[in-house]
């Protein structure tokens, strides 16, 4: 008798078991035509996307891919049809029926022409968090960097603004600022759709005034705009959009203006966690725009240069670029790291990272031109022997008659650590399936032994020297079955059902 690998042996699953099999699947799963025509797909659609899946067979998968995306979908499928091997991939967007966009991980794989199927098989993993918490990040390093590099406010704000549009919508966004002579607003930047940039106006009552004034940041829907319209709290200025948000600008001393985004059309474009990226991004604004303030009035003053460098929420310092000593270091990085100024005064660089990175890093500083922006990535070691994931952006500047570089350094090992707890839950994931798997098989053995141990028993006396040996048999079986049990629960693959028992009869009963 030839013997079969065990995977060969499982039962063929009908068309309700596959498709509660595929419903539990964490991946929106879709079978495509080599022309790229949606052939079949998972309730994962409708469950992310409201997609029904009778709706999309017979669709091409292109009319969900953003536009944007949709030629890179477009390379993926083509070179794996022309291959016919490899799991091509990347990052998308698909379209949900509300008209929002969510980022999936996707991959296709090879043509299964199994039971009578034939096509591409794409998977589509919903990684829409991550990638807004890598944009987030992205975004506030982008404009920390901004700061550090454009002193001209005019190509400051826009490069914000090109910045905040890769996590918001922000195509109707403006900044305006408080003049606390006349009590008036101005627009130093202003993009919008429908209306132009205004004139210097009275505070007023606007919703731009309410955040002024109260210095909170807030989210007004039509609903709440109507409320507090009612109130008289607030009145309308400029066309009317059903979705506004509004951060206030805020100095370490004063408020000094307002950021705004809205949109014309969206009553929920926004939610909670854009007031929350918004709030930390009006910080860095505000900060820019004093630092033009103030280099308006006192140009190359050293105090201003002082104020930005103090206030940065990020750890930075000035090192000297011979001896690399620190010259000096902000409040952050004495928080981040352990030390007090005078002691990082003491100290050079060097003294921060582990000694296995130290030649590598002195190599790579000899590489970095004078004028040259250097970025990278680096481990650090605090005061209490912690080391971090930092990422760091540096550009030489003159100080005091020296040659400096100015470094600002980003914590970064909360990523690594959720990518690696990203990878593990995959692992695990891969794991549960790989047990449920076997479960099944190992049952459908256990069931021809439970089936002719029990024929056996029915044909043998009772009193034959073999009938204990064969109900030992059959006990065995049971307790097999019982672990195949916990792996199925262990896959997922199996409902869980608590139960309430006494532990004082269980010990006794054995």
């Amino acid at each position: 008798m030839s013997q079969r690998a065990p995977f060969a042996q499982a039962t063929i699953l009908g068309p309700e078991q596959l498709a509660t099999l595929l419903d539990s699947v964490r991946e929106l799963l879709a079978i495509l035509s080599p022309e790229g025509n949606i052939q079949f797909a998972t309730v994962g659609f409708t469950r992310l996307l409201g997609h029904s899946t009778e709706d999309l067979v017979g669709r091409p998968i292109l009319e969900l891919v953003h536009p944007n995306d949709a030629e890179g979908m477009r390379a993926c499928l083509c070179g794996l049809s022309a291959s016919q091997h490899g799991k091509p991939g990347g990052r998308c967007r698909l379209r949900s029926t509300d008209g929002s966009w969510r980022w999936f991980d996707a991959e296709a794989r090879e043509r299964s022409k199994a039971h009578g199927i034939e096509g591409l098989v794409v998977g589509f993993r919903d990684v829409t968090d991550l990638h807004r918490m890598e944009a987030e990040r992205q975004v506030i390093s982008e404009i920390v960097q901004a700061l550090n590099q454009t002193a001209n406010l005019d190509e400051l704000l826009g490069g914000i603004h090109l910045a905040l549009k890769k996590v918001v919508y922000a195509e109707n966004c403006f900044v305006a600022l408080h003049d606390q002579v006349t009590d008036t607003f101005t627009f130093p930047f202003f993009a919008d759709q429908v209306d132009v940039a205004p004139a210097p106006q009275k505070v007023g009552r606007s919703c731009t005034a309410l955040v002024f004034r109260t210095g909170s940041p807030m989210l007004i829907p039509q609903h709440e705009f109507d409320r507090l319209a009612a109130k008289g709290e607030v009145e309308l200025v400029g066309s009317q959009s059903p979705s506004w948000l509004g951060v206030p600008l805020k100095t370490p001393t004063a408020t000094i203006g307002v950021l705004v985004v809205q949109h014309y059309h969206a009553e929920n474009a926004y939610d909670i966690r854009d007031l929350e990226f918004l709030s930390s991004v009006g910080g860095h604004i505000a900060l820019a725009i004093e630092r033009r303030r103030a280099e308006d009035a006192l140009r190359k003053n050293e105090e201003m240069f002082r104020l930005l460098f103090t206030y940065n929420p990020l750890p930075t310092w000035v090192m000297d670029r011979e001896s690399l000593r620190f010259l000096e270091v902000n409040e952050a990085a004495v928080l981040q790291y352990g030390y007090s100024q005078n002691e990082f005064k003491r100290m050079s660089v060097l003294e921060l990272r582990p000694e296995e990175e130290r030649a590598k890093y002195l190599d790579q500083l000899n590489r970095i031109p004078d004028e040259g922006l250097y970025h990278g990535h680096w481990k650090h070691r605090k005061k209490d022997g912690k080391v971090i994931q930092v990422e760091t952006i540096s550009h030489q500047l003159e100080y005091a008659g020296r040659r400096v570089r100015l470094v600002v350094a980003q914590d970064i090992s909360e990523r690594h650590l959720l990518e690696q707890q990203l990878r593990q839950s995959q692992k695990m994931e891969a794991v549960g399936r790989l047990a449920g798997g076997v479960a099944h098989d190992f049952n459908n053995l256990l069931m021809v032994i439970k089936g002719h141990t029990e024929l056996l028993l029915n044909v043998l006396p009772s009193e034959e020297k073999y009938s204990r040996k064969i109900e030992q048999i059959d006990r065995a079986a049971d307790r097999a079955s019982t672990l195949t049990r916990q792996l199925l629960a262990f896959s997922r693959l199996q409902v869980l059902q608590p139960q309430v028992i006494n532990l004082n009869s269980v010990a006794s009963a054995n």
